[in-house]
Parts: structure tokens; sequence; C-alpha cells
């Protein structure tokens, strides 16, 4: 008999008990897999972890949105399809990611390097977006999704991540944007945390990015070109601007 039909026949304070005393990593596993019973299926496929089940389990308000085994949402699944398809992790090239997702760990085999950042977060490096401690042209692959909109100088930002890629490189950048906005709606006076939730939509963000979206990240030096996703995901691709041709000098 499995530990988790035997413990289904424990008493019910010995089952409460038991959940409060066992570790956060195995009552979040004992949770994945409940989530995973409860989705069987072949309707759809984690392209992240390869689960595949009858839908993916809600998260906050949304159906339908979050991977029962590795916690992948729309965004980290449209990115990782975005990334791995027509190549795109075929050159081996040297990759740098911003506040790394758990269910995107290990999924970088093919990287010629791989450095993460945060602020303060679990990654390789803890630094500051708009003062990176890397050469000019260190990276072929930048990963920024749904960081810029947590960042107060996000012009600075977005100039460090143009610095740092390398001329014949790239920048992914997904942010939450509202299409229906012509202008990126921020105020630096709105502090509070309540006050953010209800200006911004979530308490720790600073703007509601709008349709100008592109110009700043234009302005910061690249070329942006916008793709939507199967997921109703839009991923920005930017490229440095007047970068030379593949296998040209720079």
């Amino acid at each position: 008999m499995g530990s988790e039909q035997a413990r289904s026949r424990w008493p019910a304070p010995a089952r409460a008990a038991w959940r409060a005393l066992a570790p956060p990593r195995l009552r979040a596993a004992r949770s994945r897999r409940r989530l995973e019973r409860a989705h069987r299926g072949t309707a759809v496929i984690c392209p992240c972890c390869g689960w595949e089940g009858a839908r993916f389990a809600p998260f906050r308000e949304r159906a339908g949105a979050a991977c029962p085994r590795c916690g992948s949402l729309e965004r980290h699944r449209a990115l990782w399809r975005f990334l791995t398809r027509g190549g795109r992790l075929e050159s081996e090239p040297r990759v740098l990611h911003f506040a790394p997702e758990p269910c995107l760990e290990g999924l970088w085999g093919g990287a010629a390097s791989y450095v993460s950042v945060d602020l303060a977060g679990p990654a390789t490096v803890q630094a500051d977006i708009t003062a990176l401690p890397f050469p000019a042209a260190s990276f072929d692959l930048v990963v920024c999704v749904h960081v810029l909109e947590h960042v107060p100088d996000d012009g600075t930002a977005m100039r460090e991540l143009r610095r740092v890629t390398a001329p014949d490189g790239a920048v992914v950048v997904m942010v939450p944007r509202d299409p229906g906005r012509a202008v990126t709606y921020e105020d630096p006076g709105i502090i509070a945390p309540a006050a953010r939730l209800a200006a911004f939509g979530q308490d720790d963000h600073v703007r509601i990015y709008g349709r100008d979206l592109v110009d700043r990240l234009e302005a910061a030096g690249f070329e942006t070109t916008e793709e939507q996703s199967a997921e109703a995901e839009e991923i920005f691709l930017c490229r440095p601007r007047g970068r030379p041709l593949r296998g040209q000098t720079p």
C-alpha cells in the first residue's frame, strides 16, 4: 500500500498533524501529484516538463493556467515554445536569464553558458538590472520576462540589456501590457502596495505598459518585433540596432 493511501486511513487529527509537520517540499510534491491525478487526459502537453493531461490547472482567477507538474504558467510555456521553435537554442548561445522561474530550471543544457540574475531571489548572480556587473556584449540571448514592470527606471534597465547583448544577439522581453492604452501609465508617487494594486494590477508593479512599449525599447537601441503566441502572450524580440550581419566583424 502506498504511503499516501496508507495516510488516507489515518484519523483526521493524525492527517492534519502530518500535513503541519511535513517539510514544505514534500507537501508541495504531494499537492502536485493530486493535481496531476485530477487533470488526467491527453488534450494538452506542457512544453516545459512534458506533462500531458486533460487541461491545465486554475491559477488565481484564471482557468487552465498552471501546469500541475512543473507549475509553468501561460507566459512560461509561450516563452519556451518560442525559444525552441526554429532552433533558437541550437547555436549554443550564452544565456542571461532574469528572475529565473523554477519551471524553467534545468532546461538550458544546450546553452554554451547560463547565468541567472535576480535582485534578491535565488540566482547565479544577485544584481540590479539597471547596473549589471557584466562586460558589454557578454550574452547572445537575454531573457527578461515580467521584470521591467517592477523596475522604477526601466529606461536604464533597457539600455543595460542592450549593452550586455552581443551585436548579433537578441533579448526576449515579455511584460503585462494593455494594448488599448496608447501611452504607458506610471506614477512614481504611487508607493503603497494597496495603491499600486489598484493602479497597476499588482502591488509590486510600478506601471502598466501601453502601445508605446516598442518605442521605449527602440529608444534604448533595439530593433523590436512582436510575436503573438498560441497562449495569447505577447513576445517582443529585441535585436541591437546597427548589429552586423552574421559572420561580419562588429
